[in-house]
């Protein structure tokens, strides 16, 4: 594995969800004679997926060290950006200007989000977190009580918005809230089609138990005078719209893309037409744009490198299977299915309890049991005992309920007796099972922090 030049270099670039999977594959696959490089924009890598929560009170939005990260992995992170892949020359140039050779480069920088809809408030992620919470204010006072939730033209990846109006929904029945009006407007034939139909029937019925109104095959295009203009002509009078953000492409010289920016890739993720140069992510043209299948991704592509490099491996081509853990408000539904070439050859099964282990927003291979083990609580073996869920889902529903009232009961107990570090990995275990704290427990995590 070492040519001429000393170890092989891995450049990968990105600092998000497909470059963090990569760089922990990578380092599992080949773990001498290459050296691995990590290009972000920043030294933080933000765990997006629980933003949703956020305004509601019910999470945090993590942030993890890449340089801690890097160290571990044994890769050098710059704090730059790509500008410009040079294909003949095998090297990459980035906005210091500075030029990094590569054996494999991976591109996982990620996508732009574009506010699409004029008037409407945009949500992308943990930037806009206080927007929506100001917004939740008004509707708790009354001074708004008409909203919308709207998906973009081309979306990538609906749950988050079906997530933000249950979400609301329920934070608004919990405040005693009377006549509030939610909407949610889809392009998409079915709520959450890219799980398939049986997904959209039992989101329909979850929707219209929160008493939320659902139009689909609805593509809006304008706000204008407090109504929503859709492309069919028809109208929705409103106050408030919150829109998904849209998402584009970066486009970067040396490397293809489509009309919309996005790098094609072959089911190995090796970008279309170069060589030794792969793809992984939202800014690639694989139409899902989701954490878990960034990461299945970067899996193969990492196989793909590690078999280039002199690897005894076979990589393994994309079969894609979808994880989406449903935040609704009362119990997270967690739903899976194994993407086929027609929605008739797709699979789909949800259920109250974890279908994935560990249990998270992310199932990644390597991500998400790197992210379990670096909270304080795994650390200490705690949870990293607890058995993944067992195979009848009856019984898995049960020990997932009594496993949630026993950490809330015994957080309380030991908060009152003055046990804070115990209240607060109790509290560890709850985020671990649900994905988010029951309403009123990150107030209180912050108490029982303060009395450490």
């Amino acid at each position: 594995m070492y040519g001429s030049r000393g170890p092989r270099q891995v450049v990968i670039c990105g600092g998000g969800v497909a470059a963090v999977e990569a760089l922990l594959a990578l380092r599992a696959l080949l773990k001498v004679g290459v050296e691995l490089h990590l290009i972000a924009p920043n030294r933080h890598f933000v765990y997006q997926p629980l933003a949703v929560a956020a305004p509601f009170g019910l999470a945090d939005t993590h942030l993890f060290e890449l340089t801690e990260l890097a160290d571990e992995q044994g890769a050098k992170l710059h704090e730059d950006a790509l500008e410009v892949v040079d294909t003949h020359r095998r090297c990459v140039r980035l906005a210091t200007g500075e030029e990094l050779p590569y054996d494999a480069l991976l591109v996982a920088v990620g996508a732009r989000r574009r506010d699409w809809l004029e008037g409407a408030l945009h949500f992308g992620g943990a930037a806009d977190v206080t927007a929506f919470r100001a917004l939740l204010q008004r509707l708790v006072s009354g001074s708004d009580q008409r909203l919308c939730f709207v998906n973009p033209p081309s979306p990538g990846w609906t749950l988050p918005l079906y997530e933000l109006a249950l979400l609301t929904a329920s934070h608004l029945a919990d405040a005693g809230v009377i006549g509030a009006e939610l909407t949610v407007a889809t392009p998409e034939t079915d709520p959450l089609s890219a799980f398939g139909p049986a997904a959209g029937g039992m989101l329909r019925n979850l929707l219209a138990d929160r008493g939320i109104a659902l139009r689909t095959a609805a593509q809006a295009t304008r706000i204008d005078h407090g109504k929503l203009h859709f492309e069919s002509g028809a109208t929705l009078e409103v106050e408030q719209i919150v829109a998904i953000a849209e998402l584009e492409g970066r486009e970067f010289a040396g490397l293809p893309c489509d009309a919309n920016g996005f790098i094609p890739v072959d089911e190995h993720s090796r970008v279309t037409g170069l060589r030794d140069v792969y793809a992984a992510g939202d800014g690639t043209t694989f139409p899902i744009k989701q954490g878990g299948i960034a990461t299945q991704q970067a899996d193969v592509a990492a196989e793909a490198i590690a078999a280039q490099l002199g690897d005894a491996i076979v990589p393994s081509p994309l079969r894609p299977m979808l994880r989406g853990m449903l935040l609704t408000g009362i119990a997270p539904t967690y739903m899976r299915a194994q993407l086929g070439a027609t929605a008739e050859s797709s699979s789909f099964e949800a259920a109250a309890s974890p279908l994935w282990w560990p249990p998270g927003k992310i199932a990644g291979r390597y991500l998400a049991p790197y992210l379990a083990g670096h909270n304080p609580l795994t650390r200490d073996q705690t949870l990293a005992d607890l058995a993944p869920p067992p195979q009848d889902p009856g019984r898995a529903e049960g020990l997932h309920e009594e496993a949630r009232e026993l950490a809330l009961t015994l957080a309380e107990r030991d908060a009152t007796d003055g046990h804070f570090e115990s209240a607060l990995q109790w509290l560890e275990v709850i985020e671990r099972l649900d994905g988010v704290l029951p309403p009123g427990y990150l107030q209180k995590r912050d108490i029982w922090r303060r009395h450490l």
